[in-house]
């Protein structure tokens, strides 16, 4: 006897009475009653109104038919092995769509339509499994974050989505940690050749010659376990903590300007009852940033602010929350009603590429020395200054001025594109105050080798400042060589938005 698929195809207002019909009659799912959790719930309320669904069962789900041998198939009480997957398409969907073949000439087609999957798993109280949504598929998304790419196969049809991993977690074989470590790897091995996804049970393996107490059922991990795993599997990590780091605003300062820097971070939140795990991929794009009342321990009087002083909300991967959740660093679970609103962030770790050897609290010592040079610095320009630091590719900055920007005179752009770099630089834009706006231009650009140690001033490999170019022969500054008045478009191939249509390339 031939066994099928069943698909089916129901709009945003049916997806709960279909999922009800499904449940009553699948094996896999031993007629339990749906309970619907509150990230489920959540995660419906946050798509568009107009968004389709179409669910595809049995579905073997990789990450959830892992722990299933792990763990569930040891237990007495029987629990289902397979899965449901849930394909989220804008606007009406059909099977003639999907099954027949889409025309040259069709001006929208499937896959730009296609708006990512989630996993229904077969458990009681945390049916909501790994995810992968676009950003498009939200009500709101005016924020900026890291994504990767996945590519689905459903009837034949092969669908591109762009989005951030996440999954909930299943109280047993992982918690929040390692919910918020799956997601990290699973983000990393899927857009960077060095590294690989990894399953829960690799995970587990990783951990079992590390830990002191038992892994399954799980109890949840500390920071110095989480960094041991990733560094185990190709990861090079550092640990900032709130406590140890040079104050509480430096600490921020770290953060956001390695968030700005396109790298998600795995963060440790905590308050007196208990502890929680968290990503931390982007940050909203509204008016804060742009406002200069909106920066911490800054005076206006100051010559120049960094923008790492901003307090910009960020965007969040949390086990306890649909995908990109939104809040503020300050109170990254104010949004809570129960007993863990009122935490704060502990520490994060950040995974520094292998070739890049100069962290970003050195670099703003540089910083420090240049822009308050008695010759070369931005007080010999008058005016207010903001700057805006991140870590960046080479490859990227040259991909962005030969495609992106367009306001940097033809003959500054060819020799930048011209100009010998290393694989990964720190680029620092320079902004006068006026200009610091949306779709505005920086009036400098300082870029600095990301692979010295920073023990002097040799590391930068370009510095323009308006109208002058000035270059460090190692012991002091030369006198300024005159050149067309400097500007640049905003720096934004880091991270991934409105501007890029929610797409990201993948990376070598």
């Amino acid at each position: 006897m031939l066994d099928f698929l069943d698909v089916s195809f129901v709009c945003k207002d049916d997806f709960i009475s279909k999922l009800q019909e499904i449940y009553k009659d699948d094996d896999d799912f031993g007629n339990m009653e749906l309970l619907i959790p509150l990230p489920l719930d959540e995660l419906l309320n946050r798509l568009k109104k107009n968004v389709w669904f179409v669910i595809e069962r049995p579905y073997v789900d990789r990450h959830y038919r892992d722990t299933y041998y792990t763990f569930f198939s040891s237990k007495f009480k029987k629990t289902g092995r397979n899965c449901i997957r849930v394909h989220i398409f804008e606007g009406k969907i059909t099977e003639k769509e999907l099954l027949e073949k889409e025309l040259p000439d069709e001006t929208i087609k499937l896959n730009d339509r296609y708006l990512g999957y989630f996993i229904i798993r077969p458990l009681t109280h945390y049916i909501l499994g790994r995810s992968l949504i676009s950003p498009k598929a939200l009500v709101t998304n005016n924020f900026v974050c890291c994504l990767t790419k996945d590519q689905v196969s459903l009837l034949g049809k092969n669908l591109t989505v762009y989005g951030f991993p996440h999954i909930a977690q299943d109280a047993e074989t992982h918690t929040c940690a390692e919910s918020a470590l799956w997601s990290y790897i699973e983000y990393f091995g899927t857009k960077y050749s060095q590294y690989k996804p990894l399953l829960p049970s690799k995970i587990i393996k990783t951990l079992l010659d590390s830990t002191e107490h038992r892994i399954l059922p799980s109890i949840g991990l500390t920071e110095k376990e989480l960094a041991k795993c990733l560094n185990d599997n190709g990861f090079q990590c550092q640990i900032h903590d709130n406590a140890s780091d040079s104050g509480t605003t430096q600490f921020f300062q770290l953060l956001r300007t390695y968030v700005e820097s396109g790298i998600p971070l795995l963060l440790f939140l905590e308050n007196e009852r208990d502890a929680h795990a968290v990503l931390v991929i982007g940050h909203e794009m509204d008016e804060a940033f742009y406002d200069l009342g909106k920066y911490v321990n800054h005076s206006l009087e100051d010559p120049w602010m960094d923008t790492s002083f901003v307090d910009k909300k960020m965007v969040f991967i949390d086990d306890h929350c649909p995908p990109y959740q939104i809040a503020n660093i300050s109170e990254p679970t104010a949004h809570y009603n129960n007993e863990m609103k009122d935490m704060n962030i502990k520490s994060f770790i950040v995974t520094l590429p292998v070739h890049m050897f100069l962290v970003a609290e050195k670099v703003y010592d540089l910083l420090g020395i240049i822009f308050n040079d008695p010759d070369v610095g931005l007080q010999t320009s008058g005016g207010k200054w903001i700057t805006r630091l991140l870590l960046t590719g080479s490859q990227s900055f040259k991909n962005f001025l030969s495609n992106y920007d367009n306001q940097m005179v033809k003959e500054i752009k060819n020799s930048l594109l011209y100009l010998s770099l290393p694989k990964y630089i720190w680029l620092c834009e320079l902004y006068k105050a006026d200009n610091f706006k949306e779709n505005g231009y920086c009036s400098g650009l300082l870029l600095i080798d990301a692979t010295s140690n920073g023990k002097s001033l040799t590391p930068v490999l370009f510095y323009a400042k308006e109208d002058k170019l000035f270059d460090h022969d190692g012991g002091a500054w030369k006198k300024g060589d005159d050149i067309v008045s400097f500007k640049m478009s905003t720096y934004k191939n880091n991270l991934k938005g409105e501007w890029s249509k929610w797409q990201s390339g993948m990376s070598s």
